[in-house]
């Protein structure tokens, strides 16, 4: 299969794109559509199990990881079938992905289960050392992305220059972000000059009070996704590259801006 036609505007808006993601691509696919098929099952959960974690019900949070992870299965699905010419790292990135991911929210889960904090929690040598694996699996994101951006840099000319352009500025930025998320490790907690746990904005609970750290890393990270829809639309509207490397350059502002907003204790809203 070309590269051309999974990146395809068209195919992107029918059902051949979901096709092709599941023909080629799945066990990002099917395991990307596991963790939709949970969500139904946590908002349940979340109806009938009445106890909070830092200011939310306790399965809040595997219900935004189930989401989050879908989606970024089947958008490292969709990059990875580019990288034909290199069959082996693609594969072997692929498996890395799927099993990191798993076990990211199979902890949370279980964390959520027991009705403590998955993140940042060190009350216990359990809690510590399941922080410590969700580290150990999901800290090689960092290099594993750049190492993407590497491939994508030598397929060059295979495609069309503005989704190339758009993939690489964003794994760049998925990278700067997941850093962003190894700082707040560093820190054990995501707000600045509060408490975590306060109150928060509807869904995310990103800090009303305070900064919060969070906001850099969950915009940074959606950069995989919003980038390569803007170079659908430049190849819509036939518009040059240069529309792609200003937007991405922008984007990347963006995420620095909300990361600094963050740092200096001021809450989004």
């Amino acid at each position: 299969m070309q590269a051309s036609n999974v990146l395809n505007p068209a195919n992107f808006q029918s059902e051949g794109f979901f096709y092709t993601l599941r023909k080629n691509r799945g066990l990002s696919f099917y395991t990307g559509l596991v963790s939709f098929l949970l969500m139904p099952v946590y908002i349940l959960l979340s109806q009938i199990d009445p106890r909070m974690v830092v200011g939310a019900n306790t399965w809040i949070k595997p219900l935004k990881f189930a989401v989050s992870i879908g989606i970024f299965l089947w958008t490292m699905a969709w990059f990875l079938e580019l990288l034909g010419d290199f069959p082996k790292f693609r594969d072997r990135v692929e498996k890395y992905f799927v099993i990191s991911t798993i076990v990211e929210l199979v902890l949370i889960t279980l964390q959520s289960a027991r009705g403590v904090q998955s993140h940042f929690n060190q009350s216990s040598a359990l809690d510590g050392a399941i922080y410590s694996i969700m580290g150990m699996f999901i800290f090689p994101m960092i290099p594993v992305s750049i190492w993407m951006d590497k491939k994508f840099r030598l397929l060059g000319s295979k495609l069309d220059p503005r989704i190339l352009t758009a993939v690489r500025f964003s794994l760049w930025i998925f990278a700067i972000a997941s850093v962003v998320g190894v700082f707040m490790s560093a820190r054990l907690a995501h707000a600045v000059g509060v408490p975590d746990g306060g109150p928060g904005l509807p869904i995310v609970n990103w800090s009303t009070n305070g900064g919060d750290i969070r906001i850099a890393h969950f915009v940074g990270i959606h950069a995989l996704q919003i980038l390569p829809l803007f170079a659908f639309l430049t190849i819509k509207q036939s518009w040059n590259v240069l529309s792609v490397k200003i937007v991405s350059i922008g984007y990347a502002i963006l995420v620095g801006a909300v990361f600094a907003n963050a740092m200096l204790g001021r809450p989004l809203i």
